[in-house]
């Protein structure tokens, strides 16, 4: 009987492969095999990954293969094969689903190449001794054979729950899940654009998987629906049964279409507590020719007004691809702008990736694209935007992940940019240039030095007012927690015979204690209220979010 290890490795440590849990659970309650789990990530040295799947002793291997990790995959099996011959070797997931042959031929330790919805195929493959089934790629005699596609699952209740109780208590990495599969749209540059049509769970059996989830005190679950918003009836009714069942501490992410969202969803959001929800939104660019030609649609103030609606209590990251057809660097910098004024806590910056089987892979002679042709298959230019640009525009990504995305620099960023600029984008254009002539993009910084850097920008641009940029930037790094070290920029000018009196007023355990989670600062501008005038805050870290007090 074989023994069936399915592999799963990661970006990151703290994220899970939800795929071989779907597999497994189905795979063992409709047959009588077993099979073992074996997670790692991408960070993890390969010899030590061949190691571990060398001591599980199995006879039969299948990968769970991606863009982010088809070349560590395809390392691993090439060596895992020197030390283990005679193991059967199958891969699965989109990265090869898509060019099942051109695997096959690429890799000789392949075996199969499972295509498709994967836990059908999975069951019949392992309990047919012929593995020659609708579903399965091999190469027989050297020639690729293929019976084609087997047929999806209609009723997605039959699929198991994914996570074992042990998984949920643990609370250590994000927990994915899925209440329908497919997506109705058909962006150019996406797989999901491919498989037609949209299946659902049961409104009844999501609300019994995620009570499973509220029930365990998991933090974060990130809902992998393409499109979470569209049967209204059905969504609602998840939220509804969320808000319901509100437990503090947990959050849940959505990727959601805000275009569709009418007056009632907007009055339902705006009652969700404070960081129970997630939405991710794709916009991608605000460019007509440049949506047209990938077949997507935002109409743009409608999506600005649904997304600042519900932007103080829904916690919302922004898409945008760099990279589409029509797309120059000049009219990228509106979409960014646009992005940008849409208060967001995260700005996604992101770059084409040409995918086998998308559209956008049959319009490469088109809009001449040049891309990697290995993972992550990126664009290096087109006829509209060119590599130096991409170059610019990836320098620009370093540096709002720096000042934007961070969260970090919410109140000294924003002064630069509303002072000193006519528009958001040409600041994180005008930092990247400066770190890229400072030598530092290549370089790792600890936050202090990113604060220490922006310093050096502010007086290298010669910009009029530091003192009160100075003052806002303390405030940025005393919301970060209590300092371990102040940097030479940060005069303090607190009263300590007033913070004293504060902490034994709080009433803490014992003064060193009160001084351990708490700061107290005095700020020459009114940092709090945009004006001229001294202002004193009491910073107390004892909650999740760093509270403010006022004197």
């Amino acid at each position: 009987m074989e023994k069936v290890v399915l592999v799963g490795i990661n970006s990151q440590f703290i994220h899970t492969n939800l795929a071989i849990r779907y597999l497994k659970n189905y795979v063992e309650k409709y047959s009588s095999l077993k099979i073992k789990l074996y997670e790692s990530n991408i960070n993890n040295q390969i010899q030590s990954i061949i190691t571990d799947l060398f001591r599980l002793n199995g006879n039969h291997y299948i990968f769970s293969t991606y863009i982010w990790n088809k070349e560590y995959v395809f390392s691993i099996i090439k060596e895992l094969k020197k030390i283990m011959p005679h193991i059967t070797v199958t891969l699965g997931g989109p990265e090869v689903s898509y060019n099942a042959k051109e695997s096959l031929i690429e890799n000789k330790s392949i075996d199969f190449v499972l295509v498709g919805e994967g836990e059908k195929v999975l069951l019949n493959f392992l309990t047919n001794e012929n593995k020659n089934q609708k579903g399965v790629a091999f190469l027989k005699s050297g020639e690729f054979a293929y019976l084609g596609d087997e047929f999806p699952i209609e009723n997605l209740d039959t699929i198991p729950f994914p996570y074992n109780d042990e998984e949920l208590k643990e609370n250590i990495k994000i927990l994915y899940y899925e209440s329908s599969r497919g997506c109705p749209f058909s962006c150019s540059y996406c797989l999901s654009s491919i498989d037609k049509g949209v299946r659902y769970l049961s409104l009844e059996r999501v609300k019994s998987d995620l009570k499973r989830f509220l029930d365990s005190g998991v933090e974060l679950v990130k809902f992998v629906d393409r499109t979470y918003n569209l049967r209204k009836d059905r969504y609602l009714g998840i939220w509804e049964y969320l808000l319901e069942n509100y437990k503090e501490g947990v959050t849940f992410h959505f990727e959601i279409n805000a275009n569709i969202f009418d007056e009632e969803i907007i009055a339902f959001l705006k009652k969700v507590p404070d960081g129970y929800f997630q939405f991710e939104v794709g916009v991608q660019s605000i460019n007509k020719e440049t949506m047209d030609s990938i077949n997507r649609r935002n109409l743009l103030e409608r999506l600005r007004n649904n997304i600042k609606a519900i932007s103080k209590n829904i916690h919302l990251h922004v898409d945008l691809i760099a990279g589409l057809p029509y797309d120059t660097y000049d009219t990228f910098k509106d979409s960014f702008d646009y992005v940008y004024d849409l208060d967001a806590e995260m700005i996604q910056l992101g770059f084409l990736k040409i995918l086998s089987g998308t559209k956008i892979a049959s319009e490469i002679e088109k809009y001449d694209y040049k891309y990697i042709e290995f993972p992550p298959y990126e664009v290096l230019s087109n006829c509209f935007i060119k590599y130096e640009e991409l170059v610019k525009l990836k320098n620009v990504e370093k540096m709002l992940d720096y000042y934007y995305n961070s969260e970090k620099f919410k109140y000294s960023v924003k002064f630069i940019i509303e002072n000193y600029y006519n528009r958001p984008f040409d600041f994180f254009e005008d930092i990247s240039n400066y770190y890229d002539k400072q030598n530092l993009l290549g370089l790792g910084h600890k936050v202090v030095t990113i604060f220490n850097n922006l310093v050096k920008f502010f007086e290298e641009k010669n910009f009029q007012g530091k003192n009160i940029f100075i003052e806002y930037l303390k405030l940025d790094y005393l919301l970060l927690g209590k300092p371990g070290v102040y940097p030479e920029w940060f005069i303090s000018n607190k009263d300590k015979e007033k913070y004293n009196n504060i902490i034994i007023e709080k009433d803490f355990i014992s003064s060193r204690e009160g001084y351990k989670k708490t700061e107290f600062e005095k700020f020459n501008y009114d940092v709090l209220n945009n004006k001229n005038g001294e202002i004193e805050i009491f910073f107390n870290y004892t909650k999740k979010k760093t509270i403010l007090e006022t004197f």
